[in-house]
């Protein structure tokens, strides 16, 4: 086991080198298909890119419970939280990484599963109190420890004195245990879940315990009466002790004690259990970038930041840009040249928005944000099977944005790249002009990329720009943003450089 968990800990380190040094390939992470439905569906998803193989999800994933996994999908997209338990607040995690510079990693230690497969995640039952088997038998309850402690005594002395009625003996425990039998069947699947559980997570229920010495107990009886299952696996030998002693019962007895002294206990370390899962991807984002500092609340609902970067992007390929203080109606136009990093920009501000909202740092400086709802038109899909073009998709995609916007108290802000770009260039501003009319109305925040300049002429609009560097005859890109209209263009260039001939370049 020690091996096990010394490889483990081996292949955390390298993969927390990788996610540092942003080698992303070398982290074994889920295929898209591998995700919830609602998660690999969702818009933010879709649009950010984040359940590729490199995508964030994936990439900072270290949850190893199902449940932590799920609350960490949901808190990331902004997803309520069925259970309110394991809701955090986001303090939390910036407490968690003042503590000192390595108890983070120490933390994700203890969450370490030796035996686990890449990306595996386990169960953690919690404890019903409600006993529904000894509900339906209230007399059998009194009854069986009486009858289970004769059963054995009469039959040893039976065999030794030729005593009477053993066959009639033998049957009627025989008739008890086919009534109890399914009932039972399924006591045993509780107590083998729980006891895998208690070994699986032994580390972390004695580390997060405030009282070790009662959470220890709890482990060793649940583990002791899960190795009484082993008898499961042979039905001969487990229906003999049924038949000598009612077996079952006693075993089940022993679940109902452990219960009532032990379940509120571990029905509270597991809350802490999967809550802190879910809250470690974003605490290990922060302990591996110090640098990346705390966002703070807007009551004012407006949105900026001193300077931003994608979280995805490696050390070596950040650049950092402002974000201009946007309130609520503003709309922000990015315009520029292919490949200059117009979407980059809108998706690193949406990632610096889903960072704040789950309470994690971002990597930047002086972030502030309103309380938002986000919504994302980057990537509009079409649909053979609905007959869906991708004109219509976008357009429906829209209808909900703003639909959704009427009905929430929060900021919403939308991130638009390139839209309506299926119908013609007149119908297309005209449409374009009045959507972003109307998100003014419903005091939305607008960024939109796009190439058509005419759009940029929208009166109320924050105008910037990205552009290309002439370096040698190549085109090159420094990547900073800049305010005012983009004057240039490289789509002739790019088709040059990749030897498609433009044979009327003047025209």
């Amino acid at each position: 086991m020690q091996i096990q968990y010394v490889k483990k800990t081996q292949s955390f380190i390298l993969e927390e080198l990788s996610r540092l040094t942003g080698e992303f390939k070398k982290i074994k992470t889920r295929e898209v298909w591998e995700y919830p439905e609602f998660v690999r569906n969702h818009p933010l998803s879709i649009d950010l890119d984040l359940c590729t193989k490199q995508g964030f999800l994936g990439v900072y994933d270290t949850t190893i419970t199902e449940v932590g996994f799920q609350t960490y999908l949901k808190r990331f997209l902004q997803e309520s939280i069925e259970d309110t338990k394991l809701n955090f607040h986001p303090d939390e995690i910036q407490n968690i990484l003042k503590k000192n510079s390595y108890f983070a990693y120490h933390l994700l230690r203890k969450y370490l599963i030796p035996e686990a497969e890449t990306n595996e995640k386990f169960p953690l039952t919690y404890v019903n109190a409600e006993d529904s088997f000894w509900k339906k038998r209230r007399f059998l309850k009194g009854f069986f420890p009486i009858w289970g402690v004769f059963s054995p005594v009469y039959l040893s002395l039976g065999l030794l004195f030729d005593l009477p009625l053993l066959p009639l003996l033998l049957l009627i425990n025989g008739i008890l245990f086919v009534t109890y039998r399914n009932d039972s069947l399924k006591q045993w699947k509780e107590i083998k879940a729980l006891s895998s559980g208690a070994s699986r997570f032994q580390k972390t229920f004695v580390y997060l315990a405030k009282n070790r010495k009662p959470t220890k107990q709890m482990i060793g009886r649940i583990s002791s009466l899960g190795d009484s299952s082993e008898l499961l696996i042979s039905p001969l030998p487990h229906l003999i002790l049924n038949l000598i002693c009612l077996w079952d019962l006693w075993k089940i007895k022993s679940l109902e004690k452990w219960k009532s002294k032990f379940g509120n206990l571990w029905n509270d370390l597991r809350i802490k259990i999967i809550k802190t899962d879910s809250l470690l991807p974003f605490v290990n984002f922060g302990f591996l970038f110090p640098e990346a500092s705390f966002a703070g609340s807007s009551s004012a609902g407006n949105l900026s930041a001193k300077s931003l970067v994608h979280p995805l992007l490696p050390k070596s390929s950040r650049v950092f840009n402002p974000l201009t203080k946007m309130e609520p109606g503003d709309l922000m136009i990015v315009t520029g040249s292919n490949m200059s990093g117009k979407t980059t920009y809108l998706r690193s501000i949406a990632m610096s928005l889903l960072l704040a909202g789950s309470g994690a740092p971002v990597l930047g400086s002086e972030f502030e944000f309103p309380e938002f709802q986000i919504h994302t038109l980057i990537r509009s899909q079409d649909s053979m099977e609905d007959g869906v073009s991708f004109f219509y998709s976008e357009v429906r995609r829209l209808s909900s944005i703003i639909h959704n916007a009427e009905s929430s108290n929060r900021i919403p802000v939308l991130f638009l790249d390139e839209i309506l770009k299926g119908t013609n260039s007149k119908e297309r501003y005209i449409a374009t002009r009045e959507i972003l009319s109307v998100l003014r109305e419903k005091r939305a925040i607008v960024f939109l990329t796009t190439h058509d300049l005419k759009l940029a002429e929208v009166p109320w609009a924050k105008r910037f720009h990205f552009t290309e560097l002439e370096k040698d005859g190549q085109m090159d890109f420094d990547y900073q943003i800049r305010e005012g209209v983009s004057g240039s263009t490289n789509a002739l260039k790019i088709l040059k450089k990749e030897g498609i001939p433009i044979r009327n370049e003047e025209e």
